[in-house]
């Protein structure tokens, strides 16, 4: 079963411990296979819990290293017990990355419902928040946090005014994350994708808000970007390569919104 490990570390191997968060699916999926793929401990946190260990099984019959646990990042309970099984089973964690979002058509704040509004808030940036908060002090000096954003909040579409607060508050939050924990030697950075081709997406092409995304054509004259060059961008990110990258915004669109 993927909700323990089924592979011991090699010997004298010290893998990283990457956390990511709505790791099931979509982005979250394709950055836990690329960091497996690099001989990574992913640990793939989702609600969606047999999603995920479905695709952890998947990595792990590749020989590489993953395990899915169940989490709802809008839940302090949850993602602390999180954090307690991560102390318990590895003693740290490397890298984390809050890739967990929902963005729900919940139209402007005149058109939205305040459940809309509280639930986009809870799991968007609450959850980025709270993920932060219990994962940080397992988190030893040459830690990385990635936290995903939008590329909504630089050029908003119509109709997506609580998620693009949501996102746009994991922006400032992750700036400033970045200057307080500086002294503990933990970067923290955030990448606002575009428009990629992931099965959401796909399955969304009518939504008046990815048509509107996808009308902006980028510089490159694609209209969508592949959900393993957003993996590739998020893992230089948490790398040595990236040692000094700090409280940076990258945008991964294509141009979209330079």
């Amino acid at each position: 079963m993927a909700d323990s490990d089924s592979r011991e570390d090699q010997p004298g191997a010290d893998p990283r411990v990457c956390v990511v968060s709505g790791a099931a699916s979509g982005l979250g999926a394709a950055l836990v296979r690329r960091f497996a793929s690099l001989g990574n401990r992913a640990v793939l946190a989702d609600r969606n819990l047999p999603k995920a260990v479905d695709l952890a099984d998947s990595i792990t019959a590749l020989g590489e290293l993953a395990v899915a646990r169940r989490v709802d990042v809008s839940d302090e309970e949850s993602v602390r017990g999180l954090a307690e099984w991560l102390r318990a089973e590895h003693g740290r964690v490397d890298v984390l990355v809050n890739c967990a979002g929902i963005a729900l058509a919940e139209g402007s704040v005149v058109e939205m419902t305040r459940k809309a509004w509280d639930l986009t808030i809870a799991v968007n940036l609450t959850g980025t928040f709270l993920m932060c908060r219990h994962l940080l002090p397992l988190m030893p000096a040459g830690g990385a946090i990635v936290n995903v954003s939008t590329a909504g909040v630089r050029r908003t579409v119509p109709g997506t005014d609580a998620y693009v607060a949501a996102k746009g508050g994991v922006v400032s939050l992750t700036k400033a994350m970045a200057v307080s924990l500086a002294d503990r030697g933990v970067r923290c950075n955030v990448v606002c994708p575009g428009v990629l081709a992931t099965d959401e997406v796909r399955g969304r092409l009518n939504d008046a808000r990815v048509q509107a995304m996808m009308a902006r054509t980028a510089p490159l004259g694609r209209d969508w970007g592949d959900p393993d060059e957003f993996a590739a961008a998020v893992d230089f990110l948490c790398g040595p390569d990236a040692s000094f990258i700090n409280g940076a915004e990258i945008a991964v669109d294509g141009g979209a919104t330079a």
